[in-house]
């Protein structure tokens, strides 16, 4: 009967996590979201069949909204709102909250089951707690990878149509219908918005505000002064898209040199669970004392900070700006 119990008591763990992992990337838009949407399809945009429907994962995201409203802190909720939406997550704050909370409980119900021990249980909760927001930095790097990625080709198009006679928003619109996302939908957004009366300098504004990007940051701060002081934008765009190539390169000499530093650093964090995992299976007794002593778990405690303070300071050590 008490394995029947820990398989139930994991399976719904699991099933937590998944479900979490999920509603980060794939709930569905809010209402106001399907409404811009299908205003996009009526301008020409996506078919309004493709706006997801709303059902049973808004009401999962509601009460995920719930359990997040135990956060008191506003400012701290602003904040967390804006990195989900620089991730293109479409979630509220409260909602995602809840789900880190979810996550916390999940991971710390099956380690306490699995293992009988509230101190692992506890420092699985907070692993579970620090994965949604290590997942959405990590979309946020990759929306960020794919923009600069773009960016370089995309000057050169907006130049060329600065240079062929067309206006700037008219240059823009081309990058709109000839590239993908995500840059493609963000200057389409900014166009949008410019349409609907917003000046294009706090439209170009805005869209910093959506995007974690150095790159194009330097292209809005760029564009902003070359609209009040003048000059030859075309050449502006040629010079920045220069600079944006020559970083890329820089970056990936970069990437190439500390290539051996970030192997290293993720061989000594699996390493330990290896020796783990191979002493439990040739003398499961031998490694059980380990955890169902007192000493033993202060021991494994030590070592999982250790581990993760090693992580950390090697990535440190590589990470170089450019």
């Amino acid at each position: 009967m008490q394995t029947v119990i820990l398989a139930g008591a994991a399976a719904l763990s699991i099933f937590l996590v998944v479900l979490g992992i999920y509603l980060t990337y794939f709930s569905s838009r809010s209402v106001v979201l399907n409404r811009l949407g299908r205003a996009a399809a009526a301008e020409g945009g996506a078919p309004e069949g493709e706006i997801p429907k709303e059902g049973l994962k808004e009401d999962l995201l509601w009460v995920l909204g719930q359990l997040g409203r135990i956060v008191p802190r506003r400012s701290r909720l602003k904040d967390i709102q804006g990195s989900l939406i620089k991730a293109h997550i479409y979630m509220r704050a409260e909602e995602f909250v809840g789900l880190t909370l979810l996550v916390g409980v999940a991971f710390y119900a099956a380690v306490f089951l699995l293992s009988d021990s509230v101190l692992l249980g506890i420092a699985a909760g907070l692993i579970g707690l620090y994965i949604p927001g290590m997942l959405v930095d990590s979309k946020k790097r990759k929306l960020s990878a794919q923009i600069t990625e773009q960016l370089p080709e995309a000057l050169n198009i907006i130049s060329s149509g600065l240079r062929a006679g067309f206006s700037f928003p008219q240059a823009v619109s081309i990058v709109v219908r000839e590239m993908e996302p995500p840059l493609a939908s963000e200057f389409s957004r900014t166009l949008r918005e410019n349409r609907l009366g917003k000046p294009m300098d706090e439209a170009l504004t805005d869209m910093l505000a959506r995007v974690e990007n150095d790159d194009l940051e330097l292209l809005v701060t760029a564009l902003l002064i070359q609209r009040q002081v003048g000059g030859n934008l075309a050449e502006v765009l040629d010079s920045i898209s220069h600079t944006i190539r020559e970083r890329v390169r820089i970056k990936g000499e970069i990437r190439t040199l500390t290539a051996e530093g970030r192997i290293s650093a993720v061989i000594l964090s699996l390493l330990p669970l290896a020796v783990a995992a191979m002493v439990l299976l040739l003398n499961p007794e031998y490694m059980l004392t380990l955890v169902q002593e007192p000493i033993g778990l202060v021991m494994i405690g030590g070592a999982v900070f250790l581990q993760i303070v090693g992580i950390f300071v090697i990535r440190k050590i590589v990470a170089i700006d450019v």
